[in-house]
C-alpha cells in the first residue's frame, strides 16, 4: 500500500536539492512498495514534461478524471496532491504514461533502484558498466543477470553492455532497446551507438542502429543520421576526441551533452572551420574555455543559452 509522503520532498530529490537525510528518507519510502516507486517515476516524468514546457492541457480540466482514478489511494494534503495529480491526469490523457508504464513494466516489487544527483558510474551484476547523468534513475529486478537482463532508465545514460547470450533490454520513457553486447548513449528521445549494434523500437517503428549512427524520436517518426558517437558519449568522462568537428556539429553535441541551446553570431565567420584532436573537458566551464581558444571566439552563457561569436 502506498505510504504518505511529502511531494515537495520528492521534488527536492528529483531536482537534486535534497539533503542526505531527505535522500535516505525517500530511498526508504521507495523500497517499501512498487506503488511508491511507480508514483516516484510518475512525478519525475511530470516534472520533466514541465521543464520541457509540453503540458498543453489545462490541469484543472483534468482534475475530475484524476479524482475518480485515485479514490482508493492514501489521503495526502489536498493542495499538494491537487498540483501533481492534475498533471498526472494530463499525461495519462496524452498517452505518455500509459505507454511507459505498460511497456514491459516489471511484475515483481523486488527492484534495485539507482538514483543520482551527480554523475555516477555503476557496474551491474552481469558486468555491464553504466554511467548515469545527474537527475537520472536506473532500476532492475533483484534477479538481474540470472535469466533476465531487463533494465528501466530515465534521463541520460551511457551503457557498455557485457556480452552474453541473454538479451539486454532497456525500457525508457519513449523507446525500447534490445542489445547483446555494445556501447551507446541513450537520451530521452535519442540513442547514439559507439560500438556493436542495437535494435530500437518507438512510435510503432523498429530500427537497427550501427556504430556512429544516431536515431532520434521526432514528430515525423524515427530519424537516423551519422555522427561522431565518441564525442556524444564523452560527457561521462570528459575524454573528447574531435575529428574535423564543424561548428554545426559542436552546436548539436553541446545541446546533447549539456542541454544547452547554442546560438552562433555571424556563422559565416566559422565556415570552413573545424577542430581536431584529443581534449580533456572536465565541465561546462572547461568546454567554454577550450572552444573559445580553438575557435578564436567569444563564448558567453546566459541561463541555458550559449552564445558563440567571432572575436
Amino acid at each position: 500500500m502506498m505510504q504518505e509522503i511529502d511531494y515537495n520532498l520528492l521534488v527536492n530529490v528529483i531536482d537534486g536539492n535534497a539533503t542526505p537525510e531527505e535522500m535516505t528518507l525517500v530511498e526508504t519510502w521507495l523500497s517499501a512498495s512498487e506503488e511508491n516507486r511507480e508514483l516516484y517515476f510518475r512525478v519525475k516524468d511530470i516534472l520533466d514534461q514541465q521543464k520541457a514546457d509540453t503540458l498543453n492541457i489545462d490541469p484543472a480540466a483534468a482534475w475530475e478524471d484524476v479524482t475518480r482514478q485515485l479514490k482508493e489511494r492514501t489521503r495526502v494534503k489536498r493542495m499538494k496532491w491537487l498540483k501533481y495529480a492534475a498533471m498526472v491526469a494530463v499525461l495519462i490523457l496524452a498517452g505518455g504514461l500509459i505507454t511507459y508504464f505498460n511497456s514491459g513494466r516489471p511484475a515483481t516489487p523486488e527492484m534495485q533502484l539507482v538514483q543520482t544527483t551527480t554523475l555516477q558510474s555503476k557496474i551491474l551484476p552481469d558486468g555491464t558498466k553504466v554511467w548515469l547523468k545527474a537527475g537520472g534513475t536506473l532500476s532492475y529486478r533483484s534477479s538481474f543477470g540470472k535469466g533476465d537482463r531487463d533494465i528501466w532508465v530515465t534521463g541520460t545514460a551511457f551503457f557498455d553492455v557485457a556480452k552474453e547470450e541473454t538479451p539486454f533490454n532497456i525500457h525508457a520513457a519513449n523507446m525500447e532497446i534490445a542489445v547483446l553486447g555494445t556501447s551507446f548513449t541513450i537520451h530521452e528521445k535519442a540513442i547514439i551507438v559507439n560500438s556493436g549494434k542495437v535494435k530500437t523500437t518507438a512510435q510503432g517503428q523498429e530500427m537497427l542502429v550501427l556504430p556512429n549512427e544516431r536515431v532520434q524520436i521526432t514528430t515525423a517518426g524515427l530519424q537516423k543520421d551519422k555522427v561522431n558517437a565518441q564525442i556524444y558519449g564523452a560527457w561521462k568522462d570528459g575524454d573528447y576526441q574531435f575529428d574535423n568537428t564543424t561548428i554545426d556539429e559542436l552546436k548539436d553535441m553541446i545541446n546533447s551533452n549539456y542541454g544547452l541551446e547554442v546560438t552562433v553570431i555571424t556563422p559565416s565567420a566559422f565556415e570552413g572551420s573545424a577542430i581536431s584532436g584529443y581534449m580533456k573537458i572536465a565541465d561546462e566551464a572547461s568546454l567554454v574555455k577550450i572552444l573559445s581558444a580553438m575557435l578564436n571566439a567569444s563564448i558567453i552563457r546566459k541561463g541555458d543559452i550559449l552564445t558563440i561569436q567571432p572575436k
